[in-house]
């Protein structure tokens, strides 16, 4: 299966975790993990960076980090 592009959306999130503070690594098979702060307390997250993977998210960084993710 070729490599997908990464949408503009999560483009625009992940810039905005790097601005706030969270690491992003990206793992070999295609998903990231998302480390979040020492100033903010949470587990680390894990997801894939594709369109529908946008909602979920905002949800998840709402409920676990107390973040709103806006782009």
């Amino acid at each position: 299966m070729p490599k997908q592009h990464q949408s503009g959306k999560m483009r625009d999130v992940m810039k905005e975790l790097k601005r706030l503070g969270f690491q992003i690594q990206r793992n070999k098979n295609g998903s990231f993990k998302i480390i979040p702060p020492t100033t903010i307390q949470g587990p680390v997250y894990v997801t894939h960076a594709t369109e529908s993977a946008y909602h979920p998210m905002r949800r998840d960084f709402k409920k676990m980090y107390n973040v709103n993710i806006i782009t």
